[in-house]
């Protein structure tokens, strides 16, 4: 059995951000970059359900040079190798170009399992994995919380529906796994692991050695203007008898902060 694992790079969590002075992007430069957290579960996941049978584990990475840190510490982890496409081109890329990268990628691997993060630290689209799914024409099942293999070509996945509700269904393989954060408890790289993971073999490919021109990967979605959110101190008291307060706050959300 192949996993596929993909993982990308995003600003550590507790980053101090800065903003660039076209308000574009954030100013990259001095910035750690870490596994987004969601991708961390997916590496963990992946690896639990190598250590269940057999399988082989491959971490999938897209960006430029700084994406090599994130491949070493999934390598280190536990993954077996690793595909890097090295494009700085696809650092603020949106949602349907990285599924299509990723799906180029993955086409000549012809895993029986890909897992994804439900989303990424810092854009969030929560479509790559779906979007990936189609392209690469398989099924798929997004907000994991369980994933368990079901014999040798179906895996048992519960995930998440609306109103906190659970749902356990299981996918004929192969397949595409969205997994949510907080899945299972995330392990630390040993000093044997690091070690290792240097030794582990690495590819790494670029857009054009995956049949992709600059019409393939030119952006659905422009990011015109990023910034901080604007801090109010403007606080309203409402009177009256619980009846009375509970009315105005109603029509306050409905009329003033629309979101009623």
């Amino acid at each position: 059995m192949k996993i596929l694992v993909c993982v990308k790079q995003v600003p550590e969590q507790d980053a101090r951000l800065r903003i660039a002075g076209d308000e574009s992007w954030i100013v990259e430069d001095g910035l750690s970059f870490a596994i987004s957290e969601c991708d961390r579960y997916g590496v963990e996941a992946a690896l639990r359900l190598k250590e269940a049978g057999e399988a082989e584990v491959v971490v999938l990475s897209l960006g430029g040079e700084r994406a090599s840190k994130g491949i070493k510490e999934a390598l280190a982890m536990g993954c077996d190798r690793a595909i890097h496409v090295n494009s700085d081109a696809l650092q603020t890329a949106d949602a349907i170009t990285i599924a299509k990268v990723l799906a180029a990628a993955a086409r000549d691997e012809a895993a029986d399992l890909i897992i994804c993060g439900q989303q990424s630290d810092d854009l969030s689209y929560n479509a790559v994995g779906p979007a990936l799914a189609q392209f690469l024409d398989m099924r798929h099942v997004q907000i994991a919380l369980e994933l368990e293999m079901a014999g040798d070509a179906a895996i048992k996945v519960s995930h998440e529906l609306d109103n906190n509700l659970i749902e356990t269904v299981e996918l004929q393989l192969p397949a595409v796994i969205g997994v949510q954060s907080g899945i299972n408890d995330v392990r630390y790289a040993s000093l044997k692991g690091i070690m290792q993971a240097g030794a582990k073999p690495q590819t790494k490919t670029t857009l054009e050695e995956l049949g992709l021109d600059d019409a393939a990967v030119a952006p659905k979605l422009k990011i015109e203007k990023v910034g901080f959110p604007v801090r109010t101190s403007q606080a309203e008291m409402l009177e009256g008898d619980a009846k009375e307060v509970a009315t105005q706050l109603v029509q306050k959300l409905i009329n003033d902060a629309k979101v009623l």
